[in-house]
């Protein structure tokens, strides 16, 4: 994928926000729980990804505009994103068939480059290359883009009692500080597919987490933990 011009985000680009508008006609705007006044531009934002669900609804209906991590076969060519599409997705994370998968991985795998390039999608990268999400994600945010992060292991598919919260969004929110000494806010979000709600918790700050003797992983388990316990809260303030 070419290299995209990082800038303050405004707006998404002409086509996705053409493409979300077509949406937002048939779909319903989910009920948001925000337990704050005000989101800041610089940010780290992260939220359970309910099937395919959780990224799809928050570039909607999000209060905040925001630059979200993607797997980076999606920021690549054509076959690099069906593969992934029809491979990973939809079969592996999903657990459709293979015709259904197919189906929907041929003509999506067309589209997604002019939505991923409109939402500024910054490849993740499970090896060495990592770093260069860092620095992407560090650029935006020095500018006032929040950066949007999914932490779920899916690979045995999604949940709604997570099983296992990666550690990314903790590296970048350390790497950060190391660079640039802000504690940057880190905001959980859920959403409940089923019931189409979202809650955005209170921010916290991963320093102090350091400061206590809590190592990178047990950061992340207390999200997913977190994250867990926002599930039965959402439920609570929807009366389920």
């Amino acid at each position: 994928m070419r290299a995209q011009k990082i800038a303050k985000l405004h707006k998404h680009g002409i086509f996705t926000r053409a493409l979300k508008a077509i949406i937002k006609v048939f779909k319903t705007k989910p009920k948001i729980f925000n337990q704050n006044e005000t989101l800041p531009d610089q940010a780290i934002f992260i939220c359970n990804h309910s099937g395919a669900g959780g990224p799809f609804s928050l570039s909607l209906f999000f209060p905040k505009l925001f630059v979200p991590w993607g797997a980076h076969p999606m920021t690549e060519g054509y076959i690099s994103r069906w593969k992934y599409l029809y491979h990973v997705f939809y079969q592996q994370k999903l657990k459709y068939g293979k015709l259904r998968s197919f189906l929907i991985s041929t003509p999506f795998a067309l589209i997604s480059k002019m939505l991923y390039n409109g939402m500024h999608v910054i490849p993740t990268f499970t090896d060495l290359r990592v770093r260069k999400t860092f620095e992407i994600s560090k650029k935006h945010l020095n500018i006032g883009n929040p950066v949007l992060i999914f932490p779920e292991d899916s690979s045995d598919g999604y949940h709604d009692i997570l099983k296992h919260y990666n550690g990314g969004f903790v590296y970048l929110s350390f790497d950060y500080f190391k660079t640039y000494q802000i504690d940057l806010p880190v905001y959980p979000i859920y959403y409940n597919q089923k019931s189409n709600a979202i809650l955005i918790e209170k921010p916290h700050y991963l320093q102090e987490d350091l400061k206590k003797g809590f190592r990178r992983d047990q950061i992340a388990e207390k999200f997913k933990n977190l994250a867990n316990d926002m599930h039965r809260t959402l439920n609570d303030l929807l009366g389920i």
